[in-house]
């Protein structure tokens, strides 16, 4: 009886702990999520709270925007739940970043469609715009815990178009996708000719809204540009015909030669383990189109150049896995949006044994590794050279000896000779 006493009362306790710890339950999301809009234009977008049955008594969020492509024309609209700002809202349009903190009082606010605050931006490149929530958000329970019951946050997508053509249609057969990055610096612009055309006039710059001069520049409907810099580009043309110009069309050119920034490989536990499921651990960025993905390499060195290693997408943190003992090239491939790649390699050891030397494709001496390409012509011209040295030792050894035998032959004659002398001269 009293062993089932005990237990309902653990399991009471164990209950009024959970309903006094309120679950991971509030939702922020950016209303709209997505959306297009035209160069110059502007639009609302709104932070919104759904606390899904629980009550919340402040909020803090961090938001992150492109700030190439939209800037805050209006850092509030005035509409808001929060009833005290703890850090009412900053923004930088030049890091492109957003940050409050509001609170409401006791009881707090359960609400499953709350306006927490509202942001107006302006387009000012064409391209697609993520606004998302950074590190720095939390909601927080009224419970006097101050408990974070974030659960979800939820990004906003936008794309962000040029003004619609009022002028000849343009297209680009080497960059046909206005919103995309390449890295050919080498863009072919045409465009659509009515029949009473009397030529065109164009220009090339970095802003999305010029307008060409009412010079006659070509009558072709072609144009092709060479050895461009990377950056956004865009091309204006207008149209002369009837003795009136028409109005200006727009093309953007996204141009990026250059790869991803030098970046290093660290290999953990070290270059030379025994550990056979090493980690990867790499990271780099790009200046103009952004990052894209990592791709990783793993060459046998064993095999030579003529492996069948490949290429695979991965991560950083990467943990190899079923590599066999023996030394490897490990290839990091980093592509920015454009294309253009920059690779990184170590070389990673696996050993069978941490005291281990000699492996199939050479000697390991800890702070060196010497190839058996390299290892046996070296031991087999140390082994001649020294035979050599033994040769010209025992030749000169027995040129030695074979002298020293015949100065004793001679000095023997020698001596005879005047010891018969000597016996003629007694007689």
């Amino acid at each position: 009886m009293l062993n089932r006493t005990l237990y309902n009362f653990s399991f009471a306790a164990m209950l009024s702990l959970v309903f006094a710890f309120p679950a991971h339950a509030a939702v922020l999301r950016l209303s709209p999520a997505a959306g297009t809009f035209i160069l110059g234009s502007t639009f609302d977008v709104s932070v919104m709270l759904n606390t899904e049955g629980v009550a919340a008594n402040t909020v803090e969020a961090e938001l992150h925007f492109p700030p190439e492509k939209l800037q805050i024309a209006n850092p509030s609209l005035g509409k808001s739940i929060v009833q005290i700002w703890a850090s009412p809202p900053t923004f930088s349009n030049q890091e492109g970043k957003i940050y409050f903190i509001g609170g409401i009082p006791t009881p707090g606010v359960n609400i499953s469609e709350g306006v927490v605050q509202s942001f107006t931006f302006r387009v000012v490149a064409p391209g697609e715009a993520k606004i998302s929530f950074g590190k720095n958000t939390s909601v927080l329970a009224n419970d006097g815990l101050g408990t974070n019951i974030l659960k979800q946050t939820s990004p906003a997508l936008f794309r962000l178009l040029l003004p619609p053509a009022r002028g000849p249609e343009v297209f680009s057969p080497t960059h046909p996708e206005q919103g995309k990055w390449y890295n050919d610096p080498n863009p072919t612009l045409k465009w659509t000719v009515i029949p009473s055309s009397q030529g065109f006039s164009y220009r090339l710059d970095h802003s999305p809204i010029s307008s060409p001069d009412t010079a006659v520049r070509t009558g072709d409907a072609e144009v092709t540009f060479s050895d461009l810099e990377s950056g956004s580009w865009y091309f204006h043309v207008r149209e002369k015909a009837g003795g009136s110009w028409g109005g200006t069309s727009h093309y953007a050119l996204n141009i990026d030669t250059q790869p991803p920034a030098a970046f290093g490989v660290d290999v953990s536990p070290s270059l030379r383990t025994t550990e056979p499921r090493p980690i990867l651990r790499f990271f780099t960025t790009d200046a103009r189109s952004g990052f894209d993905h990592i791709e990783v390499k793993m060459v046998p060195l064993s095999t030579g150049p003529g492996d069948s290693s490949f290429f695979f997408e991965a991560s950083s943190p990467y943990q190899l896995s079923g590599l066999k003992p023996g030394r490897y090239e490990v290839v990091v491939r980093a592509y920015d949006k454009a294309g253009n790649f920059r690779d990184e390699s170590v070389t990673l050891t696996l050993l069978s044994s941490r005291f281990q030397i000699f492996g199939p494709e050479g000697m390991d001496m800890f702070f060196v590794f010497v190839p058996w390409t390299i290892l046996l012509p070296i031991v087999l011209g140390l082994t001649l050279f020294f035979a050599i040295v033994l040769v010209f030792l025992w030749v000169r050894h027995r040129h030695h000896l074979t002298h020293a035998f015949w100065e004793d032959v001679k000095n023997i004659g020698r001596d005879k000779y005047r010891s018969q002398g000597d016996d003629n001269r007694h007689d």
